[in-house]
């Protein structure tokens, strides 16, 4: 049967902006503190990355310190970024959205107070497209779990989870958006994790996957106007 949705909420970094610069750096800085051998490059970022070793070569007794590491060092970079960079067909999708009558939002695991996230969205021209903008109020690991703000995202919109999609760019975006009984859970390759790693790596799984933001008006048609998805 055809499918409605009268939201569309969206994960931040990876999704509408840009991570790989500001992930570099954290990770590199990361395993220098842990004493980690070779030295990170860019150039061996992008190759682990693009091998789907988004654990950049860490030895599993080492993983979980690196990820806290990685996690506040990731956090400082945000905070000292003067402006975001926009990922492709970003912006005209937002609009579009909006003239079509959706709710949008951000919901992200960045900390802080979302009005210094509305600021820098202004600067680069989202934020007129969205209406909701969730951060998080701890910097620990526990932030990673977006679940309780998705759901409540949908409470303040006043639209039922089941008739919103989440679009996130992470296995746990995945997670997050089936447990907060989301109708439709949407990944884009344009984050940390590459396409296969999409695919073969979440659980649950994402419904579609989308290689960038300029096929999500698309998705949303067929999914309207179609008996089959």
């Amino acid at each position: 049967m055809p499918r409605e949705f009268k939201a569309i909420f969206f994960d931040l970094d990876g999704t509408l902006i840009d991570i790989h610069g500001p992930l570099y750096i954290a990770a590199k800085n990361a395993l220098e503190q842990l004493g980690h051998q070779p030295p990170l490059t860019r150039e061996r970022y992008d190759s682990l990355i693009a091998r789907n070793d988004t654990w950049l070569g860490v030895p599993e007794s080492m993983r979980r310190d690196y990820a806290k590491l990685a996690f506040a060092y990731f956090m400082i970079e945000n905070d000292n970024a003067e402006r975001l960079e926009v990922l492709p067909h970003v912006g005209e999708t937002l609009a579009a959205l909006k003239r079509r009558g959706y709710a949008t939002g951000v919901i992200t695991s960045r900390p802080g107070e979302p009005r210094k996230l509305i600021e820098k969205l202004a600067m680069v021209g989202l934020a007129p497209h969205l209406d909701h903008f969730v951060t998080q109020q701890t910097k620990s690991l526990r932030a990673l779990d977006k679940s309780d703000a998705l759901r409540q995202t949908a409470i303040r919109a006043g639209v039922l989870p089941h008739a919103c999609m989440y679009v996130g760019d992470e296995p746990r975006d995945m997670l997050a958006s089936a447990n907060a009984g989301y109708g439709a859970r949407v990944a884009v390759a344009t984050g940390a994790a590459s396409y296969d790693h999409l695919r073969d790596c979440s659980d649950p799984p994402p419904e579609f996957i989308l290689r960038s933001m300029g096929e999500l008006l698309d998705l949303i048609d067929r999914l309207r106007n179609s008996d089959r998805a």
